[in-house]
């Protein structure tokens, strides 16, 4: 009986996006347009040359061009005149008169059989009949009229149509064009000096382009840079190995690692093995040894490592490139891993074990041959060897990838050394996967107290960072310091970790504690590095509670230092601060600091001190108002760091915050959830508190004040838990407006005013401008109105001179609307200026609140003039109104959106659907011009 056999059905899909040649295609183009012509492609493998003429045969401006079109199969005896003959076999329409000459293709073209001339009496001399064909094509070609030749893989071709071409170059048929495309350096044809010619040569495309295919092919709006960078380097910019990649990484997490881990897609792998069989025995085995030394070499040492004679060194036309002055390797890693993957056991050992005596290699490359090797011993020390270089370079990823793979496999004596070297190089990057193997060693590994000790301090510092984690973390920690307690040197780091007061609900109080416990272990500490640490982490935590004098203590630190790890101490300081002062307000100092910070925690490896900058780098441009854009970068920043419990919150209070101007309420919540802003236990406190005023906001924005008022209730209860009253900056007015429109007046004035005696003496700019807006809205809501006008108006100056001009408008347009309460008419001028400032910031649905008050006092209405002349071009409304019809709303969150009636939107989504050609509203995103192209 026959086994099963399951079904497979493989559908290649389309190909990707035509990205990268835009310069080529068009001076290819533009030489056409000026026929006779005669252009040609060249460019390795790869490259997308075909891809080219089938994008230049589409082009609209040939669409009146006859363009035929033939190429030169992979065969082993090439046909006469294969590629032309491909080619002319459609020609049989339109075609002009015909000499008797050209029946000597009759033969040769039996489709224009109809249309040719009779076939010729045959010549007796061979020669002689060659030229007659030759000039039966040139005939045949100018009877064509206007047309285009393109011939694909010319250097495939078998010599007669190469002296074909080079017999029509000296007379070319006055309107025809050719674009042949072959291997660089493969074939050249030189024409008479009327023809117009031109050589393209293709390379890489660079990474702009590779990223264009990779959003094309998975349907992605963006992947982030870090991905896209190692995607270029990993596919070379070759447009077939990027494709084929992309296809392979269909419903893959893009993570840095996903490309390490895939296997060779299969059209990648048939191409390798093709190359392969066509080598001679000792190119083959010089390729495989170049898969196993896997960095490029001199051919004296891929000959060495292949075990062959030196005068066996010409590198035939396959897999290896020169990568450098005489030193040859593979143009991308999948042709590398092809050709290992291809290896047997037995080949893979004995060539490894000879790769390790070859001299010069890094110390990770032994490693990893030892490994291979099956040589335990040897890998383990080259291994831990190359950690220790890579930590005092910087390079903090791969320092923790050879740890953990020897401390998994390290005896008694080794384990506890090198997972504490595991664990003190760990802190500098948020690496999920190294607790889990820091728990495993403690749970697993008999260790010395201190070693212990050692180990699970790291371990609770690790898992502070993990969402969701924090109290765990912080036991670990504490329990660590009472086992290192008679060392107070490994100690340290935890000590100061437990005064550290950002994340959960713990008192300041108890934080103050091990603040004095840290400033006792400083002055006995030796160690430059652990100084610095507690010394930077002092200066941030006291710019955090709004302590003046931690500015001036900053600026006093030195600028450099002499060892990698105290330069990750000041990258931490830097990056910290940055995070301190933009709480505080002091944005202009945060963004020299942010710049600054990412260039130090760059060059230092410090990678979680960067990826922490860069949730506070998006969080100041949501300040700053700086929205174009921002939203694609948070997403970025976000996709990659998932597991960074700090970066997911902080990211997502931007995206709250973005998406609560826009109207879009029900996105709003879900990412305040994610910020943590209904549990302030699991959070930076100063991120929940900013996260529970937005969210406090949009319960308002939709008159559901009961939901409001138990936002406030729960932020307003951390808020004084936490007793670090700076970060409640944001909650004061938007606590205060809840509670006063819920008749709470005292929990209202009880706050405000709590909130005043908190940041009294406080270096907290922000903070003083939200207590005058929190005095503001307590003044407006006993219809105080004209005091509460100036207070808003003070409110504003101070957030206009932070600067946070959403805010600072946010402030004039109360303050405006106080004054028309108290029947000042003239304050219509000040809230058409909040419009127009919220039109310019992007928030239009707070420019549409303003206008509608406006348009109740008789003091604006939508402009006339584009009655007159918009004609099928959308006017500034019926644009709004189609992008919001692009986001997927109804009538309904457009009319409250742009606070207008339902009829009056239903009109404009009428105009728009008719204007754009719009089948339905879903079909509107399609249609829509960008605004850019609208203008």
């Amino acid at each position: 009986m026959w086994p099963a056999v399951p079904t497979v059905v493989s559908v290649r899909p389309r190909p990707a996006a035509f990205a990268g040649r835009d310069r080529e295609l068009a001076a290819v183009a533009e030489v056409l347009g000026h026929r006779p012509a005669a252009v040609l492609v060249e460019g390795a493998p790869g490259m997308g040359k075909t891809r080219l003429l089938a994008e230049l045969a589409a082009r609209p401006e040939f669409s009146r061009v006859r363009v035929l079109r033939g190429a030169c199969p992979r065969l082993a005896e090439p046909f006469p005149y294969g590629p032309v003959l491909e080619a002319l076999r459609c020609a049989g329409d339109r075609l002009g008169p015909l000499s008797p000459v050209a029946g000597a293709l009759q033969p040769l073209l039996p489709e224009l059989a109809d249309v040719l001339p009779p076939a010729p009496e045959p010549l007796p001399d061979a020669s002689a009949g060659r030229h007659r064909v030759f000039r039966a094509f040139r005939e045949l070609l100018i009877a064509c009229g206007p047309t285009i030749l393109l011939i694909d893989d010319l250097h495939r071709a078998d010599p007669g149509t190469g002296d074909l071409l080079r017999f029509l170059a000296v007379d070319w048929p006055p309107e025809l064009g050719v674009v042949a495309t072959c291997r660089a350096g493969n074939s050249r044809v030189r024409t008479a000096p009327e023809v117009h010619s031109a050589q393209v040569t293709l390379g890489p495309l660079d990474a702009a382009a590779v990223t264009a295919m990779a959003c094309d092919l998975l349907g992605l709006p963006r992947i982030n840079a870090e991905f896209a960078a190692k995607l270029h380097e990993y596919t070379a910019g070759i447009p077939f190995v990027a494709e084929e990649t992309l296809r392979a990484l269909r419903g893959v997490e893009l993570t840095e690692s996903a490309l390490d881990r895939l296997e060779v897609p299969a059209a990648l792998q048939e191409s390798v093995s093709r190359k392969l069989s066509a080598l001679t025995e000792a190119a083959v085995q010089r390729t495989k040894a170049a898969a196993v030394l896997n960095m490029p070499a001199e051919l004296s040492v891929l000959n060495e490592l292949a075990g062959l004679a030196e005068d066996e060194s010409a590198l035939s036309d396959g897999l290896l490139d020169e990568v450098d002055d005489n030193r040859y390797g593979f143009r991308h890693p999948f042709a590398r891993k092809a050709v290992y993957d291809g290896l047997s056991a037995s080949e893979r050992k004995l060539l490894h074990t000879k790769a390790m005596h070859l001299p010069g290699q890094p110390l990770s490359l032994l490693a990893a041959h030892a490994q291979a090797a099956g040589r335990v011993e040897e890998w383990q020390y080259y291994a831990e060897e190359a950690a220790d270089e890579a930590i005092a370079h910087g390079d903090t990823a791969r320092a923790i990838d050879l740890l953990q793979a020897i401390v998994a496999k390290a005896d008694e004596d080794a384990v506890g050394r090198l997972a504490k070297k595991l664990s003190d190089v760990s802190l500098r990057v948020f690496r999920p996967d190294v607790h889990l193997t820091l728990e495993k060693v403690l749970e697993d590994r008999p260790l010395p107290p201190a070693v212990h000790g050692t180990i699970r301090l790291a371990l609770g510092m690790l898992l502070v960072r993990v969402a969701g984690r924090l109290e765990q973390g912080r036991a670990a920690v504490e329990r660590a310091v009472a086992e290192l307690a008679d060392r107070p040197e490994l100690a340290a780091r935890g000590i100061n970790l437990l005064a550290l007061p950002f994340d959960g609900l713990t008192p300041l109080s108890w934080h103050e504690q091990w603040m004095r416990r840290a400033r006792e272990v400083h002055s006995g500490l030796t160690d430059p590095e652990l100084r610095l640490a507690l010394t930077g982490d002092r200066i941030a935590t006291a710019a955090h509670i709004g302590d003046g004098s931690a500015w001036a203590e900053f600026q006093a630190m030195p600028d450099t230092a002499p060892s990698v790890a105290e330069r990750v101490q000041l990258a931490r300081l830097w990056c910290n601060l940055a995070d301190a002062q933009s709480w505080s307000g002091h944005l202009e100092r945060t963004e020299k600091l942010v710049a600054e910070g990412l260039r130090r925690a760059s060059e230092a490896g410090a990678l979680y001190p960067k990826g922490l900058i860069e949730g506070t780098e998006v969080r100041l441009a949501w300040f700053r108002g700086k929205w174009d854009g921002l939203a694609e970068a948070t997403e970025d920043v976000r996709t990659r760091h998932p597991a960074l419990g700090a970066i997911v919150m902080e990211t997502s209070l931007v995206l709250g915050g973005l998406a609560a101007v826009r109207g879009e309420f029900a996105a709003a919540r879900r990412h305040l959830a994610d910020a943590s802003a209904h549990r302030p236990g699991e959070g930076p406190i100063p991120v929940v508190l900013c996260a529970a005023s937005v969210l406090i906001g949009v319960h308002l924005s939709t008159d559901d004040v009961a939901a409001a008022c138990e936002a406030a209730d729960v932020a307003v209860d951390a808020a004084r838990r936490k007793g670090v009253w700076v970060w409640a900056a944001s909650l004061v007015p938007a606590a205060a407006e809840a509670y006063t429109r819920a008749d709470r007046w005292h929990d209202a004035d009880a706050f405000v005013e709590e909130f005043a005696r908190g940041i009294e003496d406080r270096d907290a700019p922000l903070a003083t401008a939200a207590l005058h807006a929190g005095r503001a809205v307590l003044t407006n809501a006993r219809a105080k109105h004209l005091a509460a006008a100036t207070l808003f108006d003070t409110a504003a100056d101070a957030y206009a001179e932070l600067p946070m001009p959403y805010l600072a408008t946010g402030m004039r347009e109360r303050a405006a609307r106080c004054r028309l309460e108290a029947g000042q008419s003239g304050a219509t001028a000040a809230l058409s200026q909040a419009a127009a400032a919220y039109v310019q910031l992007g928030a239009t649905r707070d420019a549409g609140r303003c206008h509608h008050v406006l348009r109740e006092h008789g003091a604006w209405a939508p402009s006339q003039r584009g009655r007159r002349g918009y004609g099928r071009e959308l006017s500034p409304r019926e644009r709004e109104v189609a992008e919001m019809l692009a986001e997927g709303r109804t009538n309904r969150q457009i009319a409250d959106g742009l606070f207008l009636s339902p009829r009056t939107v239903e009109q404009h989504v009428a105009k728009v659907l008719r204007k754009l050609g719009a089948r339905s509203r879903t079909d509107v995103a399609r249609k829509l011009p960008s605004p850019e192209t609208a203008r």
